[in-house]
């Protein structure tokens, strides 16, 4: 019998060493239904973890924000991408190198006749001195803001649970809170065309022209190992035109090659083509 066993354990032995590490990849639940999730941002996502299944068995899971920094946070194997960095969250998880991609930044909006006086860029700092209100989510990082706006937190709505994007334009609407900061793409979708009419928007000082938004994993051994993948898949020409095709099919082409002429300093100019 323990001769049988012997002979089992050497054929399988092998096998188990070879198995691949299963990790979950979380997709993003930003719009509200399974038909409005982004076409772009499924197939971009699907060209990695495809990828990685050579290495990985990959899972896809889509879930809400909250929910899904929550698991990054744990000792399962867990990734997703389009993350942002910050000095809280890289000791929870672990990035990739280059951004995964980059977006046109934030913008404050409020009514028109709230902003009418105010120039083209304006101070979110000054802004809060003089007493304005905000509302924000609590299931993001506003980056260089954050610090600023825990100041402030008597002038501040906060936006707690589901559906937190779509509540957050609506709260201008009913004058509710003076202002909000958000991703123009995402008032437009939540609004119709005549409540977005109602608003009007500017850029912010304290913030670059563009956000960048980064592949993270929890901090597990597997999930350093997949942020290996990912960052050598990245250097990789295989992926350029992914990311290309990414950025092109969500921002106008004049966004989208300023995105890239910026990503071409991550490349190794053996990778990168035009």
């Amino acid at each position: 019998m323990k001769i049988l066993q012997l002979i089992y354990l050497a054929f399988m032995l092998p096998s188990l060493a070879y198995a691949k590490q299963a990790v979950t990849f979380l997709s993003y639940e930003y719009f509200l239904t399974e038909e409005e999730k982004s076409i772009a941002d499924e197939r971009y996502l699907a060209a990695f973890t495809q990828a990685l299944s050579h290495k990985f068995k990959v899972e896809q899971y889509t879930t809400n924000a909250a929910r899904m920094l929550k698991q990054l946070s744990t000792q399962t194997n867990a990734c997703s991408f389009n993350i942002l960095k910050t000095t809280q969250r890289e000791k929870q998880f672990i990035f990739s190198a280059m951004p995964s991609s980059m977006f046109l930044q934030r913008r404050v909006f409020g009514l028109k006749e709230t902003l009418k006086d105010l120039p083209e860029q304006v101070s979110i700092s000054k802004l809060l001195a003089n007493k304005y209100t905000f509302a924000t989510l609590t299931s993001t990082s506003y980056q260089e803001l954050d610090s600023m706006l825990a100041m402030y937190q008597h002038q501040i709505v906060p936006i707690i649970g589901a559906g937190d994007f779509s509540r957050l334009a609506k709260l201008l609407l009913h004058k509710r809170v003076d202002m909000i900061i958000d991703y123009d793409m995402s008032v437009k979708h939540f609004l119709t065309p005549q409540q977005y009419a109602e608003l009007d928007s500017r850029e912010i000082i304290e913030y670059p022209e563009f956000n960048s938004g980064y592949f993270a994993c929890s901090r597990t051994q597997v999930g350093a190992e997949v942020i290996e993948q990912i960052d050598a898949l990245m250097q990789s020409a295989k992926m350029h035109q992914p990311i290309k095709q990414y950025h092109y099919a969500s921002f106008q082409p004049e966004v989208a090659t300023r995105i890239m002429t910026i990503y071409k300093t991550y490349y190794k100019p053996e990778t990168y083509n035009d």
